[in-house]
């Protein structure tokens, strides 16, 4: 098998917190006046908030995933 459990498990473990970041980064990009000028600000203030709010979601889940002792 090319690829072992632990480096998978590392590789999720990576890409959650690279997702976490990208949510967070798309939310306040959206926040920006210029970038996407044709949708209506009130649109972009709401996905800005969800996807902020959704990226500190995620990074909050999976830090105390990492910090809860294993049973």
């Amino acid at each position: 098998m090319m690829f072992s459990k632990g480096w998978l498990s590392k590789f999720m473990v990576f890409f959650g917190y690279l997702m976490a970041a990208i949510y967070i980064g798309l939310g306040v990009l959206l926040f920006i006046p210029k970038v996407y000028p044709y949708v209506p600000a009130v649109l972009k203030f709401s996905f800005a908030l969800f996807f902020i709010a959704y990226g500190f979601f995620r990074l909050v889940k999976m830090i105390t995933k990492k910090t809860e002792p294993n049973e």
